[in-house]
């Protein structure tokens, strides 16, 4: 007997065994991008960190703080690369410090490392955290609604496919990323710069040009362009004075404690400086005190001289679009991307709203009816709540089922003056979200004034 579900010869393409690993090693660099390691560029998040917030958002750790453990085991429901990656980009979203984030999403409490040790991270089982502050002003959670979701990885739960904020976050924290073929660094900016830059677009459609800025950090950030074309951002040390003695306070980016203790004890041991010495005060930041031989008292040219290690980073600003694609912006571009994308995201939004400002109006305006036209009477005699309804119905009621559900208290005159009064509170709304959806000039405006509002709380100038 032939076996129907054998597969015949037509069912296998003769396609070469090495265009087979190449498409086979473009579709998983592409899932790689996709998936872990390249943020998005409206919500600026990778998955996994959006699903963290999703994750959070959704149970206590909204506004309590909860074991670090315990909110990785909840997002696992939505990320299906294992607790471990979970915890580490947990921890990392909480790290408040220099070259890690300039404001953090997530809040912690117990340790997450520092500038001198960003890896000293305390277990999971020993760290809390929840959502920060500055992430619910930013606007996230505000309109659920008028996102687009997505199934999870088993289809048991909805996620959303990116968050919309307020300003575009892949330009405020440091992201780094790497997948097969492609790589991400896009250095932090000060949010007023950011903001700046955002309202001087929606007034001009010009926005700002943004220089790389890291909170706390007094060294200096340097931007290149190299022969290939390429952008660099090159970060020093940072010195300061106290009168005579002289500090070091700031180290280049991907410099620990250890790597700067390290250097200083070479430079000492050369005893061909100025160098003679040096007193370690650093605790949480770096604070070294450097002593210098006497009567050779450094110029700053002299100390960048001796200590003149940098680190310089090639920028890739390597981002998933909102159509999907893998593309690479200058920050200029994210900022006028980001800005029309919201400005569609709003209209959606203030569409719902006045919807339902429009029902509110229907029904207010059919309870009154309702109660003028004495219905509560009516009702007797009727055999069944269905043919109550059935009744509503013919008289032309839209809302005929939640009026046949509406107690008998509610049937008054003190009823009808609350519905009066809600009609006319709702009219008032409705023209403000008709007029924010047709004129592009009151949208402006309100996209300027929840800016203005973002950087009075978080980073007044």
């Amino acid at each position: 007997m032939k076996d129907s579900n054998k597969p015949g010869k037509e069912s296998f393409p003769k396609i070469p065994f090495e265009d087979q690993v190449n498409d086979d090693q473009r579709k998983y660099s592409r899932y790689v991008c996709d998936s872990r390691a390249i943020p998005h560029e409206i919500d600026g998040l990778k998955p996994v960190q959006r699903r963290i917030l999703w994750a959070m958002w959704n149970s206590d750790a909204r506004n309590r703080f909860t074991k670090t453990v315990k909110v990785a085991g909840l997002a696992m429901g939505y990320h299906p690369h294992g607790d471990r990656s979970i915890q580490d980009a947990l921890s990392q979203m909480a790290q408040d410090f220099t070259f890690a984030n300039n404001h953090p999403l997530v809040a912690g409490e117990g340790t997450f490392g520092d500038v001198l040790d960003p890896g000293a991270i305390a277990s999971p089982r020993y760290t809390e955290v929840k959502l920060s502050d500055f992430v619910k002003d930013l606007g996230f959670f505000e309109s659920l609604p008028d996102i687009d979701y997505v199934k999870n990885y088993d289809e048991t739960e909805d996620e959303p496919i990116h968050f919309v904020g307020k300003v575009p976050i892949v330009l405020l924290n440091n992201i780094m990323g790497i997948a097969t073929g492609f790589r991400c660094f896009i250095p932090g900016h000060k949010l007023s710069a950011i903001i700046n830059s955002q309202m001087n677009y929606l007034k001009t459609k010009k926005p700002l040009p943004l220089k790389p800025w890291y909170k706390d950090y007094k060294g200096e950030v340097k931007m290149a362009k190299t022969e290939a074309g390429n952008i660099t951002m090159t970060t020093t040390f940072g010195f300061t004075w106290e009168g005579d003695s002289l500090y070091l306070t700031d180290a280049p980016m991907n410099w620990n404690r250890e790597k700067v203790i390290n250097l200083l004890d070479d430079i000492v041991e050369r005893k061909d400086s100025w160098l003679k010495d040096y007193v370690d005060h650093s605790s949480q930041t770096f604070r070294i005190e450097l002593n210098y031989k006497k009567g050779e008292k450094p110029s700053a040219k002299e100390i960048a001289a001796v200590i003149s290690k940098e680190d310089t980073q090639t920028l890739a600003n390597n981002v998933i679009t909102y159509d999907g694609r893998l593309k690479n912006f200058g920050p200029e571009d994210i900022i006028k991307r980001f800005c029309d994308f919201r400005k569609t995201h709003l209209i959606r939004r203030f569409k719902r709203l006045a919807g339902l400002e429009q029902e509110k109006i229907e029904r207010n305006s059919e309870l009154i009816r309702f109660i003028k036209e004495k219905w509560n009477e009516k009702v007797i005699g009727i055999k069944s709540k269905k043919d109550f309804e059935d009744k509503l119905q013919k008289s032309k009621f839209v809302y005929y089922e939640w009026l046949a559900s509406i107690p008998i208290y509610r049937m008054t005159l003190e009823e009808v003056r609350k519905c009066e009064e809600a009609i006319v509170e709702a009219k008032t709304a409705l023209s403000r979200y008709q007029g924010l959806v047709k004129e592009d000039k009151k949208l402006t405006e309100f996209m300027i004034g929840e800016l203005t509002e973002l950087k009075d709380k978080w980073d007044k100038e």
